[in-house]
């Protein structure tokens, strides 16, 4: 959809099918540059020949009306995956980067017939002697996964209704066309991430996807945004300041950088204007019930660097309904959410109205100019660096290893915004669990965004436990060896910490379990400027006698 544009009647691939969906829609040039990937340009019509393979093998399986694993990637296989899936007449259930536990579960709840394999058309068949929980698959879009206080995945049910009319209705606000450039960046399978994909079919623009090493590495990632003059980017408060933090120079090539994924702090905020000093920069408020974003506050290039807390969520979108209730919690009317969850439990419930009315569980308050703000949850759900968990799920998951008798999880948000979550247990008088035990465990069945930076392992009365402090190497040492999930190996104190496999959400981890463990707030910046154990460890010994440190 170019910058004033209407969808259009469908168009026919190459096989004479239709794709239904979005991606459907709009008829593009097949010889126009869709994706760019690893210096390669795809085009249109390279898309549609791949994704009509994709949709051979799913009919060739007869999986039309079924629900298909689809492993979440930042690749054209991914586009192509979805497509394909699409255009056969099944249900895409995007699987992110989890452990085999929790693949399973998800596969399970959504009763699932087949999963893609490593080829681009490999399928395996699957028995989970289930369907899809009372859905008319034919209203459909995907299925996408969230935390669940059981300590299984919570598939959510996404209609292709609510999903085109708030695909629409954010390019509406935010308009763009073939002269833009976009970057996908959002971790695969999130919501943002499904922005993304279908971009080109409805704006024309160009997407690029960056390969698995510049999209972990923020001083690669922001070097790329320059390189490619990107124009549009998305991501998570944390991701705009680590670029920030990590980049010498801004990107004179942004004009739409797009927060997502968690509360904006003014300090992001700032962060984020002075990378993309040329960008308009739009807060965006939704959840993968709602699905995408429903509220949307945009603030002007330059306007950003005088912003303070809270930084506004603004108004609903033009497709969604919403209300504040007495107690300050935000609705959105059942016409924009999802349809419900994969177990059958339904989303939306009735209002006082007539109306029938999601409860997103966030404290909100209307500002003067009628906008609104976030202010907190009413529960023990959280964001973490864009993923949401709910608590109860890390400690039912912690419960469940041999020899814990107890567990507590609590979520712990620096001035900047970044949160992270930490974990206590305490083990039986008996048991000799340690931290390590307890991550690897967590690894398997949690999303790995949401495993605890800080795990502390507790003996119960009468256990034979230790009041030996460590020393600041020790902390450091260990910390970086519980967030790189390496417990016992040694790691280079002078080699730089993304040459020893850190990543921007490892590194988080990282930060945050040494901030506990010292007893004070350490900015994640920190690591760019200080970016080997040594010289963090060096920093931090000047720093912490004089208070400060960030």
């Amino acid at each position: 959809m170019s910058r004033g544009d209407e969808l259009i009647s469908p168009v026919r691939g190459p096989a004479g099918t239709a794709a239904p969906g979005l991606l459907g829609r709009v008829p593009r040039d097949p010889s126009r540059v869709a994706l760019v990937h690893e210096g390669r340009d795809i085009t249109f019509g390279d898309v549609a020949a791949l994704s009509e393979d994709v949709g051979d093998a799913v009919r060739a399986h007869r999986l039309e009306g079924r629900v298909v694993g689809v492993p979440a990637e930042r690749s054209p296989e991914f586009v192509a995956r979805i497509v394909g899936v699409w255009s056969a007449g099944a249900v895409p259930a995007i699987l992110g980067d989890w452990g085999p536990e929790r693949v399973r579960g998800a596969l399970t709840a959504t009763g699932a017939a087949a999963t893609f394999g490593p080829t681009l058309t490999g399928l395996e068949p699957l028995d989970t002697g289930r369907r899809l929980h009372g859905q008319d698959v034919g209203e459909v879009s995907h299925v996408l996964f969230t935390s669940g206080t059981t300590g299984r995945p919570k598939g959510i049910v996404v209609g292709r209704a609510a999903f085109e009319a708030a695909g629409v209705a954010f390019f509406k606000e935010l308009p763009m066309d073939e002269s833009d450039r976009i970057a996908f960046l959002s971790r695969p399978g999130h919501d943002p991430s499904l922005r993304e994909l279908i971009a080109p079919w409805l704006t024309g623009a160009t997407l690029f996807i960056p390969d698995g090493r510049t999209a972990s590495d923020p001083r690669l990632t922001a070097a790329w945004l320059a390189r490619h003059s990107i124009t549009v980017l998305q991501g998570s408060p944390v991701l705009l300041q680590l670029m920030a933090g990590s980049s010498g120079l801004p990107v004179e090539s942004l004009r739409l950088v797009c927060s997502v994924g968690a509360r904006l702090t003014a300090a992001a905020l700032r962060s984020a204007a002075r990378f993309a000093p040329r960008a308009t920069i739009a807060n965006c408020y939704g959840a993968s019930e709602t699905p995408q974003v429903v509220c949307m506050h945009q603030v002007p290039p330059g306007e950003g660097v005088a912003s303070e807390d809270p930084v506004p969520i603004g108004r609903a979108l033009g497709h969604a309904s919403v209300k504040i209730d007495s107690a300050g919690r935000l609705h959105v009317e059942a016409g924009a959410c999802a349809l419900g969850y994969t177990d059958g439990t339904p989303l939306p419930a009735p209002g006082h109205d007539g109306r029938r009315w999601y409860d997103t569980g966030d404290i909100v308050r209307r500002l003067p100019d009628g906008s609104m703000c976030f202010l907190r949850r009413a529960d023990r759900q959280v964001q973490v660096n864009g993923t949401r968990v709910e608590l109860d799920e890390i400690e039912g998951a912690a419960a469940r290893v041999a020899g814990v008798v107890d567990a507590t999880a609590t979520f712990v948000e620096d001035g900047n915004g970044v949160g992270s979550v930490r974990l206590t247990v305490v083990r039986g008088p008996t048991a000799a669990v340690d931290g390590d035990e307890v991550r690897a465990v967590l690894s398997d069945c949690l999303d790995p965004a949401v495993v605890p930076s800080s795990i502390e392992v507790r003996d119960s009365p009468g256990g034979q436990g230790t009041d030996r402090a460590a020393t600041l190497w020790e902390v450091l040492h260990e910390s970086a060896q519980s967030a790189l999930g390496r417990g016992g190996e040694r790691i280079d104190p002078d080699g730089g910490f993304f040459e020893a496999g850190f990543t921007s959400m490892s590194l988080m981890r990282f930060v945050a379990e040494v901030s506990v463990r010292l007893g004070t707030e350490i900015s994640p910046v920190l690591v760019f400027q200080y970016p080997t154990l040594n010289t963090f460890a060096d920093h931090l010994r000047e720093n912490l006698k004089e208070g400060r440190h960030g």
